[in-house]
């Protein structure tokens, strides 16, 4: 039995690992295949039980019938011994052959993975992207990032190392002590914002939230004079806000934050201290319903929370907060305008400034999506509109795989490395903005750490995880589809707070821009294959601009 267990462990065994050290697989089938050989494993543990379990029952049978029979002749004893060379039996046979009819299921079941493991094998060697016009073709060709050539000429591991450390590394050594003081700071001012606001008339300010490259960790150069903060707010005492969702598929994922006096009804009957503004009706309610009309008055527009109304009125605020905390600090503080965000400029004495976004967000349920005031610069929206924000969850997405993963891993270099070399990247002819932002990257990313386990973001894998970060996005430029990181995504971990609504949704396609406009999609793959040539020529390519 112990060698026909092992030679059916070795036999399952070559044909689940057949591949040479040459190939390159797809990852997603990558991660397939591991979520199959998990299963597999499992079932062959469970095999190997009943295996087990049938030997010993075979073996008590045998002695159970040897001791009625008054004791086993010496034919009988041979047989015996010959029986528990092949232990399994049905029906009274035994031997080989026995053993097979006993367990067809168990052949038809390693018959059918044999035949599943050869399909895949044949599968994994057909063209990673399949064309049918000459048009796809071309970009194929333009944009050889599966190509054996193009994976021989990549930098290595020295030279990636080196480049991270003159270009990034010490670029941003300052960086987690000056977040670490721009938060502090922030939280100084909305301490002082809260000692002048009113609970019964103003919207009230939770703790502030770091967000964006500098607090995520892989800023590069760019972000070392740029913050980017996360206000919450929650309507005053007495109002409630109820937030209305636009269809995604009619335009830009927002909604409208409807402002509603609150039913207290319970509270009035337990405690008596506060009177129901909704289903009390009096003159002496004329006072307590002035609070809710005056914040409609001058924060909204209709019944709907107006964006541009309420981050002036948070830019008054943190104005005249300024006064109380001034004496603390040795900067100059200046308020640029802007109507989506109230925008800080700390000038030094040296002549360093840092520039801070202040963002006012409204929670999305029991979640970390927020309705924000800020959009994207190319989104035209109404007054009314907050757009959908989901950078409080990716910001805790990485701060969990910070926090399990090895130490050092280089999951953040490979991401800093492309970015430094795209900042300094020209744009193609013609071109006002460039089509794949950070973002893009970012989102390829975190799709590779899910699919990648931990260990395989070993400090010494940069070089091959860089490659597979740019084959990842341009596999999604080729197939024009790159999808978003939490709306859709069934293997999210579960620590992730998002609407409900999220994880069962038709999954959203960041490119499907790039499916509508032919010519974006030209020159994201441009830009694409220029970043490529940038990272061939690392140590001869020295960036434009740098120390």
């Amino acid at each position: 039995m112990a060698v026909i267990s092992l030679l059916f462990l070795a036999v399952m065994y070559v044909v689940h690992h057949p591949l040479m050290v040459s190939d390159r697989m797809d990852l997603d089938t990558l991660a397939r295949s591991r979520q199959l050989e998990k299963r597999m494993s499992e079932e062959m543990r469970q095999l190997e039980l009943e295996f087990e379990d049938s030997r010993r029952a075979a073996e008590q049978r045998q002695k159970v019938e040897d001791f009625w029979r008054g004791g086993a002749s010496s034919h009988d004893s041979v047989l015996g011994k010959r029986g528990r060379g092949w232990p399994l039996r049905a029906s009274g046979r035994e031997g080989p052959l026995g053993w097979v009819l006993g367990n067809l299921w168990n052949a038809g079941l390693f018959c059918l993975f044999l035949v599943f493991e050869l399909l895949r094998q044949s599968m994994q060697h057909e063209p990673a992207f399949e064309s049918s016009s000459d048009e796809e073709e071309e970009e194929v060709r333009a944009v050889p990032v599966t190509s054996s050539n193009w994976l021989a000429d990549f930098p290595s591991q020295d030279v990636l190392e080196s480049f991270h450390k003159h270009y990034v590394q010490d670029a941003i050594r300052d960086l987690p002590c000056t977040c670490e003081f721009v938060e502090s700071f922030v939280d100084d001012l909305l301490e002082a914002c809260r000692v002048l606001s009113r609970r019964e008339t103003h919207p009230q300010l939770e703790d502030c939230l770091g967000i964006g490259a500098a607090f995520e960790k892989w800023g590069t150069l760019h972000e070392t004079q740029k913050f980017e903060i996360l206000v919450p707010i929650v309507p005053p005492q007495g109002t409630v806000f109820v937030l209305e969702m636009r269809d995604p598929t009619l335009g830009h994922r927002c909604g409208c934050v409807l402002v509603e006096s609150e039913c207290v009804c319970k509270r009035e009957k337990l405690l008596g201290d506060v009177l129901c503004l909704v289903h009390h009706h009096g003159d002496n309610l004329v006072v307590l319903g002035k609070c809710s009309s005056s914040l409609k008055a001058a924060l909204c527009t209709g019944c709907h929370l107006d964006v541009c109304k309420t981050v002036q009125w948070f830019r008054n605020m943190v104005g005249s907060a300024w006064t109380l905390v001034a004496h603390k600090y040795d900067f100059k503080l200046s308020l640029p305008p802007s109507s989506t965000s109230c925008k800080l400029r700390l000038d030094y004495r040296s002549g360093r400034f840092l520039s801070i976004s202040l963002v006012l967000g409204v929670q999305r349920e029991d979640t970390l999506v927020y309705l924000v005031s800020q959009a994207p610069e190319h989104h035209q929206l109404s007054s009314v509109d907050w757009p959908e924000s989901f950078a409080a969850c990716e910001h805790l997405f990485l701060k969990l795989v910070g926090r399990f993963a090895p130490e050092n891993t280089c999951h953040l270099k490979c991401l800093q490395i492309l970015l430094s070399l795209q900042d300094h990247q020209s744009l193609p002819p013609g071109a006002s903005r460039p089509i794949l932002t950070s973002y893009h990257f970012k989102t390829a990313l975190m799709h590779l750490l899910l699919q990648l386990s931990p260990t395989d973001w070993q400090p010494s894998m940069l070089s091959q995880r860089l490659q597979d970060l740019l084959w990842f996005l341009g596999r999604g430029l080729q197939q024009r589809s790159l999808h978003h990181f939490l709306i859709g995504n069934s293997f999210l971990p579960l620590t992730i707070p998002i609407p409900k609504t999220f994880r069962n949704a038709e999954p959203v396609n960041l490119f499907q821009h790039l499916v509508l406009n032919p010519t974006a999609h030209t020159q994201a793959l441009e830009e694409f294959h220029n970043l490529l040539d940038q990272v061939k020529t690392l140590p001869c390519a020295p960036l434009a601009g740098a120390p």
